[in-house]
């Protein structure tokens, strides 16, 4: 304490302790102290008028209801709603994971016994195992396109840039969640090559908004536009865990795919209804189809005790190089794919002509090539694909001799009369690699992930088979012998070809989990990691292929390799002819501004056209309220009621202003007064109806002629705006005209940015936004740096030019 204030007395004292003259003789740690005190006051008086308001509720309340809300209080709603919320959400999404499985399980249970029904007859057996699928399929597109034509393909690069703040709402709504439900159902009960985890991911995301938004009871989440994308990435989680009943795996899988920068405080949202989706979702197995406990997705018997030698390692990275390389390849092949697909003039003609016949032909090719007693027979079409993986996972050799009858009955799926294991498993990865391509071509709900994952697995089953047979006795490392296991080889292979097609390492959780097994962790992590490496060095993920070829508003990574990201500047791609609004202005210009540029969502507010210098930001729907307010129908009734007319519609209306009804009960009284019906012209023509009605909106309502009305309407547009009333964003972000690309492309990754002014000593000089960053980074990669003459950018001379026009 100051020597100035040691010799106050002890009231003088406390008084003096809150006043502004003291502040000035206070050292930092007494000012800290006592700003913790009144903020601990003011909580104090806070909750004392919450406990009185409270009491004052349950007067009206019953003895039961205030027994329920008092134990809610001291349990549940301790931790805020926000809980609930992620509770719901999981076991919603469990729901619906659940009922996917079981719709596809009752397609494939059809398709299976009418294919068996018709024994020996060929050509019956082929039309049963075709028409299912095609009819599935058609349906799926017909559905699709009908309900929402947004709910096509994964799903994924879509939230993915949501996620990265450019919410594009379209791919949100209710109709794309039943779109996608009904159509994913069929895609997999069709028994194309293809999954649900991103599909799954999407209506997560989906129910995320609409239960923030149709729930009261959660309309406090909703509103924070910072919590709703926490929660979006919250549901990404989930809906991976719903898929592999792999929470952990989940929420590692959103932290990589989601987002560039991610929040530590959305970690435990993730865990939490992750936790929810993955238990609800296996336990719905156990109380329905009657599952004796909660079992994993792919069960597996490896040994633990000594599972592999050290020298096997070698063995394992070479998968992952092999892997990486597959990886890499589908990525290229599907590119490819893809710019054939839109530079086809003929099949581009066939989409538009009628959108069922290119996914006819893509079905029927797909059924026929699974068809049991044709090609199927090489590739285990007769499995379902979860029995596809589990046997690819088993846990014995199978080029060894003496298998038992369970062993024989795992080996008949993969061996022909005129084939063998390795001849089958490499068509099986050639069916996968190509049919997961065309699939994924047509206008249906898909994912992605599954089907290079059974490649990944097939390959290491390739890898383990020729290890156990080059080393039938297994490895010898200093005295022991390590039996070689070909479906921990499978396992691996998994790992690493979804991790390289995806880039993603948390596919190594996601397997643990889903095997229960984890006594291959460092063969799994090394070959996911040098698979990685090898598909990051030349291809994108295959989420990042789609944004890029859907051109979405996804800020790309920057090539840390490239020097140009250090040489170019804001000021050389910012956009320099800004709109923006000013103080003084009249509304006849701020309404010419928001005609001329409907898509700009926020305008920049600046003191003067001259000076430029930037006081905020102002969103259009307040600017749109503004001008209402000055020449709507409301001003429009505050100017009748001051007029003095004695005519009999005048007072209709200064009688219905008096009784306050709204103006939809306004406009209805005074058209029910003039009825075009009791008019006296009832064979009228409906033109000249309409005539008398337009006639009667702009006299009736404004009571004013039409010359009068414009006149008046003028006069007030010719006003200054006042802002006084709109709310007004003081700080906007805002960039110096000479930070670099680098530091942009970070804070609109870190912070969701979609816009940034850009300003010079507090002067606007320029706007900038994700579509001129994502044309400054694609620059930037290439190699492409703005052209300099004399010392000026382009940007500069624009900038100059323009000052010259004005001066």
């Amino acid at each position: 304490m100051s020597g100035r204030g040691k010799y106050l007395p002890s009231s003088q004292l406390y008084d003096a302790k809150y006043s502004t003259v003291q502040y000035f003789n206070k050292s930092l740690e007494d000012l800290y102290e006592t700003l913790r005190e009144k903020q601990l006051c003011d909580k104090r008086k806070l909750k004392e008028l919450e406990k009185a308001r409270r009491r004052e509720f349950e007067i009206y309340q019953g003895k039961f209801y205030r027994g329920c809300a008092k134990v809610w209080r001291n349990t549940f709603g301790y931790f805020g709603e926000e809980w609930l919320f992620l509770a719901a959400l999981g076991i919603f999404v469990a729901i619906i994971s659940y009922s996917i499985d079981q719709g596809a399980a009752m397609c494939g249970k059809a398709r299976a016994m009418l294919f068996s029904e018709l024994a020996d007859r060929y050509f019956a057996k082929w039309v049963a195992w075709v028409s299912i699928p095609v009819v599935l399929i058609l349906w799926d597109v017909g559905i699709t396109s009908l309900i929402a034509p947004k709910a096509v393909g994964s799903g994924v690069p879509q939230i993915k840039t949501c996620l990265r703040g450019i919410y594009l709402k379209e791919y949100l709504t209710f109709r794309v969640l039943i779109a996608k439900w009904m159509g994913i159902m069929a895609t997999l009960g069709s028994g194309l090559p293809l999954g649900k985890e991103g599909p799954l991911i999407q209506m997560s995301s989906i129910l995320v908004t609409k239960m923030g938004k149709y729930f009261s009871s959660f309309k406090s989440v909703y509103l924070n536009e910072n919590k709703k994308l926490e929660l979006i990435g919250a549901a990404y989680a989930v809906g991976v865990a719903c898929t592999f009943n792999a929470p952990i795996g989940g929420v590692l899988f959103s932290v990589e795919i989601s987002t560039a920068y991610y929040a530590v405080r959305n970690y435990w949202r993730g865990f939490f209804a992750a936790v929810w989706g993955a238990t609800v979702y296996r336990l719905l197995y156990v109380w329905i189809d009657g599952t004796d406990t909660i079992r994993v997705v792919f069960p597996t018997k490896f040994i633990t005790d000594f599972p592999y030698d050290p020298l096997e390692l070698i063995s394992f990275a070479i998968l992952g190089v092999l892997c990486g390389l597959g990886g890499s390849f589908y990525i290229f092949i599907l590119r490819a794919f893809n710019r054939h697909m839109k530079k086809n003039r003929r099949i581009n003609w066939i989409k538009k002509t009628n959108r069922f016949v290119y996914p006819f032909f893509v079905i029927l090719i797909i059924s026929t090539v699974t068809w049991p007693p044709g090609i199927g027979q090489f590739i285990a079409s007769d499995l379902i694909p979860k029995d596809q993986v589990v046997q690819l996972f088993s846990d014995f050799t199978w080029t060894q001799a003496n298998h038992t009858l369970e062993q024989q009955e795992v080996l008949k799926h993969w061996t022909t009369r005129w084939t063998g294991i390795y001849a089958n498993l490499v068509l099986f990865i050639f069916y996968q690699f190509v049919a997961s391509i065309l699939a994924a071509s047509m206008p249906i709900p898909c994912g992605t992930f599954i089907p290079n994952f059974r490649s990944g697995a097939a390959l290491g089953r390739i890898g383990g088979e020729l290890m156990a047979t080059w080393f039938p006795q297994g490895v010898r490392y200093k005295g022991k012998i390590t039996k070689i296991l070909p479906g921990a080889y499978a396992t691996v292979g998994a790992v690493a070809w979804s991790g390289a097609v995806t880039h993603t390492l948390s596919t190594s959780v996601i397997m643990f989990e889903m095997t229960s097994q984890i006594s291959h962790v460092i063969p799994v992590l090394i070959s996911n990691l040098i698979a990685n490496g090898i598909a990051r060095f030349f291809t994108p993920s295959v989420y990042d292929l789609a944004i890029q070829a859907g051109n979405l508003p996804f800020l790309p990574d920057l090539l840390p390799s490239s020097s140009a990201i250090y040489q170019i500047y804001v000021e050389d791609f910012m956009v320099h002819d800004v709109k923006f609004v000013y103080l003084g202005m009249t509304y006849e210009e701020l309404k010419n501004i928001l005609k001329s540029n409907k898509q700009i969502r926020v305008f920049p507010l600046v003191d003067n056209a001259r000076n430029m210098i930037l006081l905020g930001s102002v969103a259009r729907n307040e600017l749109i309220e503004l001008i209402e307010r000055q020449i709507g129908f409301g001003r429009r009734m505050e100017v009748i009621k001051h007029k003095d007319d004695t005519n009999n519609e005048k007072n209709i209306a200064d009688e219905l202003l008096e009784e306050k009804l709204p103006e939809d009960a306004l406009r209805q009284r005074i058209f029910s007064k003039y009825n075009l019906n009791m008019m006296g012209f009832p064979g009228s023509s409906i033109k000249k109806k309409n005539d008398v009605k337009e006639k009667l909106r702009v006299i009736r309502i404004c009571d004013l002629p039409k010359e009068e009305q414009d006149a008046w309407e003028q006069n007030q547009l010719s006003e200054e705006i006042d802002l006084g009333s709109s709310q007004i964003d003081p700080a906007p972000f805002q960039l110096v005209e000479k930070t670099s690309l680098l530091k942009v492309h970070s804070l609109f990754s870190m912070m969701h940015l979609n816009t940034a002014y850009v300003t010079a000593i507090g002067k606007l000089i320029g706007v900038v936004g994700v579509k001129e960053l994502r044309k400054a980074i694609e620059d930037a990669n290439n190699g492409q740096l703005p052209v300099v003459e004399n010392g000026i950018t382009e940007g500069k001379k624009e900038e100059t030019f323009a000052l010259l026009k004005k001066g």
